[in-house]
């Protein structure tokens, strides 16, 4: 199973870094349609650009956040009782969580299956697809870490 983790971390990564390109290209076109703005230009398409590509930053940061324990939660009430309650009670949690998101990135799947050749952007036609794709393929690693989180929940409550 560690070997497992070790490779969901490493795709986790590059989705992460291949996230991060994308948003530098974002952060560019922002930038650059900022500054020739008051010359009376601007870049065609730039906001749709920018609604497609923030897809994919968000798609991977999902689960690079969920690998590195970034996201938020509030242990508060939790923290007080033994470890053992702890881990039972964050098992039944992380199995929620990936229960909703599972049912999430299955919608998701539907919606890219059943419109996959008629989406396109109003001013760029750009196709909808890939983003699409790109969208689910991040859901889909988002599941997979809290299935990992779920694993390791329920490991830590069989421990005596």
């Amino acid at each position: 199973m560690t070997s497992f983790i070790n490779v969901f971390r490493k795709i986790s990564n590059i989705g992460a870094r291949v996230g991060s390109y994308f948003l530098v290209g974002i952060m560019i076109l922002v930038v650059a349609s900022i500054v020739i703005r008051p010359f009376g230009r601007a870049i065609p398409g730039s906001y749709e650009l920018i609604e497609l590509l923030i897809v994919v930053t968000v798609a991977f940061a999902f689960a690079y956040t969920m690998v590195k324990q970034g996201h938020i939660s509030v242990s508060f009430l939790v923290s007080r009782f033994k470890p053992r309650v702890q881990a039972i009670i964050a098992s039944f949690i992380w199995f929620l969580s990936l229960g909703i998101w599972g049912l999430i990135s299955w919608a998701n799947t539907g919606l890219m299956l059943d419109k996959w050749s008629r989406e396109r952007s109003l001013f760029l036609e750009v196709p909808f697809l890939p983003f699409r794709f790109v969208w689910v393929f991040g859901l889909l690693l988002f599941c997979l870490a809290l299935a990992i989180e779920v694993y390791n929940a329920v490991k830590e409550s069989m421990k005596p």
